[in-house]
C-alpha cells in the first residue's frame, strides 16, 4: 500500500481490525491496547511499501542532514569537529550541511537530541551494515531502514503513554476511537511514515510522556518521579529548545484559578530538593550541546540559526490557523475538534485545561512567530504535531461528553470524524504525489485539486510562492512570479532580474528563468547583457515548468559565436528523461550571432509533469547566449 487511495487505505484498517477482534476475546476487553497494535501494523505496512530507505535522499534529508550528522560524525569518523569531511568533500557534500563561526569552528544548525533518540537504532543499522556486507559509513539503506523505524517505536510509546492518560478521564473504547483519531486523522500519520525521520513523531512520544509524568510527580512528588521527568524535559529541549514551553503545563498542572497560585509558590518551596533534582537531570541531558558549542564555537551558549529568528511583534496566528498555505485547521481540522474540547474539559477538570489552554496560547504564539511561519515545505503545521498527545485529552472529553449526553450527537461526530480520517488520508497522498503544494498553496488552488490527485497546468499557476529573502527579514509577500505553467509566450533578453538579483524575470514577469549568476556584458544580441557559459559553468538561463502531453512549445536563442558548439535543450523530469535537443544555427546576422531554434512536442506517452528548457555549452571554449524565448503552439497531433 502507498496511500494511492484513501478507500485502499481505510479498507486496509478495517481489514486489520475485523482480524483482530474476531480471533482475539482479549481485544473486546482491551480495545484501546488493540488500536495501538492496529496503527502499529498499519505503520509497518505503510512502510514497507514505501521502503524509503532504498531510495537516496528521502530518510536522511533537509533538517535531519543535521540532526543525524553527529552519529557517523562521533561512532564512525570520531571527529565531532566535523574535520574528518575535508579528505573526502565530494562524498559529504550532500550528507552533511556545516555552519563555520568567524575564526573556523564548525557547528551543526540543529541541536544533537534528535540524535540520542537516533541512536539505539544507529548502532543496530551500523551492526546490520557490517553484517550485510554494506559501506559502514553511516549513508547505506541498513542505517536507513533502522531510522525508519525507530519512529515507529517512539510513535507506539507515546500511545502507551496517552492511552494511560486518556484512561483517567474517557472509557477504554473512547481511549481506543481518539487514538486511532489521533495518528489517522492528523498530519501525525504523514510524520510517522512518510517523513518519520523529521522530530515530530518523537517530540510527540516526549511531550506525551512528560505529562504523564508531571501527573505522576504531583501525584508523589519524589525523587525517582523528579529525576525521570527532568530526563524527559532535557531531552524535549535537546531535540527542540523552542518546545522548553511545555514547562508551563508543568509549572500550572493542577491550578484552577489565580487563588492556586500561593499555595503552588509553598508547594514548590517545599519540595526545593526535588525541583533541584530535576533541574540538574535536565540539565546533564543538554551539557553535551553545551560542551560541543564550547569546544567547536568558543561559547557555551550558541545561537546556531545566524539571521533565522523571531518577529514576536508580528505573529502570523491567523495565517498560520487558517491560511491555505499551512493553516492548521485547514490541513487538520480535527485539531479544530480537540481545540472545541477544551471547553468540556475546563467544566469537568478545570486544574488540567487551564495548564493546557496557557502553553496552547504561548505555543502557538511563538509557533508562529517564527521568520518562516509556514516551516518551509511541510504537510500542514507541522510544529503543532507535538503537542498532538496534550490535544487529546480534551479530543475524548469532547467525544466522552456526546456519547453522555445525546447518541445523536456523538453519531454525527463520529460521523464526521470518518470524514476527517478520509480527508487527512487523501490529503497526505496529495502532499506526497505533489498536488498540495509544500510552501505555496492558495485557496483557489486547494479548492482546485480537491477530491483530485493529479496536478495540472491550472494547479501550478494558482500556486503563490513566498518570498524567503523578504520573510526571513519579516516581510511576507509573494515572489514576483504569476503564472508557472507555460500556457503564452515566455521570453527574456537577460536584463530584467528579480529583487534578489538572482533569477531573469520574462517581459511579463510572469516567469523566472535561472542563471542571473552568469551575466555578461562583454556580449549581446540584444539590450546589454547576456548569459556568458565557460566549460566549467556549460548550463544556464534555465526555466523550469509544467506540461501536458501533446503540447506543442517553439523554443529559441540566440548564441555567440554562431558556430560555437552549443546546444538549446527541452526535457522532462522523469526517470526516463524524454530530451530535444537543437545544435544546428537556422539563421545568422551579421555580427556573429547565431539563432537555434526546434518545436518540442510532448509524447503522448507522457503524463502531464514537470519540464525544464535550458541552454548547453558543449564546447571547450566560452559561448554566449541572449534571447531565450519559450513559445506555446497548441495541441500536436500525435495520437495515444
Amino acid at each position: 500500500m502507498k496511500l494511492k487511495a484513501n478507500q485502499g487505505f481505510l479498507r486496509k484498517i478495517s481489514v486489520y481490525w475485523q482480524l483482530m477482534s474476531a480471533k482475539t476475546a482479549f481485544v473486546t476487553r482491551n480495545l484501546s491496547k488493540a488500536s495501538i497494535v492496529l496503527i502499529a501494523l498499519i505503520i509497518v505496512d505503510v512502510n514497507f511499501n514505501n521502503h524509503l530507505w532504498l531510495r537516496n535522499r528521502k530518510v536522511v534529508a533537509d533538517d535531519v542532514i543535521s540532526y543525524y550528522s553527529y552519529l557517523p560524525a562521533a561512532f564512525i569518523y570520531h571527529d565531532l569537529s566535523f574535520r574528518f569531511q575535508d579528505k573526502d568533500p565530494d562524498f559529504f557534500k550532500d550528507k552533511m550541511y556545516n555552519s563555520k563561526t568567524a575564526d573556523g569552528g564548525t557547528y551543526q544548525k540543529m541541536t544533537m537530541g534528535l540524535a540520542f533518540l537516533y541512536l539505539p537504532f544507529f548502532l543496530l543499522g551500523h551492526l546490520s551494515a557490517w553484517l550485510l556486507g554494506y559501506e559502514t559509513h553511516g549513508y547505506t539503506a541498513p542505517y536507513f531502514f533502522f531510522l525508519v523505524f525507530s519512529a515507529l517505536f517512539y510513535l507506539v510509546v507515546g500511545l502507551i503513554y496517552l492511552r494511560k492518560i486518556l484512561q483517567k478521564y474517557a472509557d477504554d473504547s473512547l481511549v481506543a476511537i481518539t487514538l486511532l483519531l489521533v495518528v489517522f486523522a492528523t498530519n501525525l500519520l504523514y510524520y510517522s511514515t512518510l517523513e518519520a525521520t523529521m522530530p515530530h513523531v518523537y517530540n510527540f512520544a516526549l511531550f506525551t510522556v512528560f505529562v504523564w509524568q508531571t501527573m505522576r510527580w504531583y501525584a508523589e512528588p519524589t525523587g525517582k518521579h523528579a529525576v525521570f521527568t527532568g530526563l524527559i524535559y532535557g531531552l524535549i529541549v535537546l531535540v527542540r529548545p523552542a518546545n522548553a514551553l511545555i514547562a508551563l503545563f508543568f509549572i500550572f498542572y493542577g491550578i484552577r484559578s489565580f487563588s492556586d497560585a500561593g499555595p503552588r509558590i509553598s508547594f514548590f518551596l517545599k519540595r526545593w530538593r526535588a525541583l533541584a533534582l530535576l533541574l540538574l537531570a535536565a540539565f546533564m541531558v543538554v551539557l553535551p550541546q553545551l560542551i560541543f558549542w564550547k569546544v567547536n564555537t568558543g561559547h557555551w551558549l550558541f545561537y546556531s540559526y545566524n539571521n533565522e529568528g523571531f518577529f514576536f511583534a508580528n505573529p502570523q496566528i491567523l495565517d498560520g490557523l487558517f491560511s491555505y498555505r499551512k493553516g492548521w485547521f485547514v490541513y487538520t481540522p480535527m485539531m479544530a475538534l480537540a481545540v472545541i474540547g477544551l471547553w468540556p474539559l475546563w467544566k469537568a477538570h478545570s486544574a488540567l485545561a487551564l495548564p493546557m489552554i496557557i502553553f496552547l496560547i504561548f505555543n502557538v504564539y511563538l509557533i508562529f512567530s517564527w521568520w518562516s511561519w509556514w516551516y518551509g515545505g511541510s504537510f500542514g503545521a507541522r510544529p503543532l504535531v507535538d503537542s498532538y498527545g496534550l490535544m487529546a485529552i480534551p479530543l475524548a472529553v469532547l467525544l466522552g461528553r456526546a456519547f453522555r449526553r445525546s447518541k445523536v450527537v456523538f453519531t454525527l461526530l463520529m460521523v464526521l470524524s470518518l470524514l476527517l480520517v478520509k480527508l487527512n488520508v487523501f490529503q497526505t497522498y496529495q502532499y506526497k504525489n505533489g498536488s498540495l503544494h509544500y510552501d505555496s498553496m492558495t485557496k483557489a488552488a486547494y479548492w482546485h485539486m480537491f477530491g483530485r490527485m493529479s496536478a495540472d497546468l491550472t494547479y501550478y499557476d494558482l500556486l503563490d510562492p513566498p518570498d524567503y529573502a523578504l520573510a526571513i527579514e519579516g516581510i511576507y509577500r509573494s515572489v514576483p512570479v504569476l503564472k508557472v505553467g507555460i500556457r503564452e509566450q515566455a521570453e527574456t533578453g537577460f536584463e530584467a532580474l528579480n529583487e534578489a538579483g538572482d533569477r531573469f524575470i520574462s517581459p511579463g514577469k510572469h516567469y523566472h528563468f535561472s542563471g542571473a549568476d552568469l551575466l555578461s556584458e562583454e556580449k549581446y544580441h540584444s539590450g546589454k547583457r547576456a548569459v556568458k557559459l565557460t566549460p566549467s559553468d556549460p548550463y544556464g538561463a534555465g526555466i523550469d515548468f509544467s506540461a501536458e502531453k501533446g503540447d506543442r512549445y517553439l523554443v529559441t536563442v540566440w548564441k555567440y559565436p554562431a558556430n560555437a558548439k552549443a546546444s538549446v535543450v527541452f526535457t522532462a523530469y522523469a526517470e526516463k528523461g524524454y530530451s530535444a535537443v537543437q545544435h544546428d544555427v537556422v539563421e545568422t546576422d551579421a555580427t556573429g550571432w547565431g539563432k537555434l531554434s526546434m518545436i518540442a512536442e510532448i509524447p503522448a506517452v507522457y503524463t502531464d509533469g514537470r519540464f525544464k528548457a535550458f541552454v548547453w555549452n558543449r564546447s571547450s571554449d566560452t559561448v554566449y547566449f541572449d534571447d531565450f524565448s519559450i513559445e506555446y503552439l497548441g495541441k500536436s497531433t500525435v495520437k495515444e
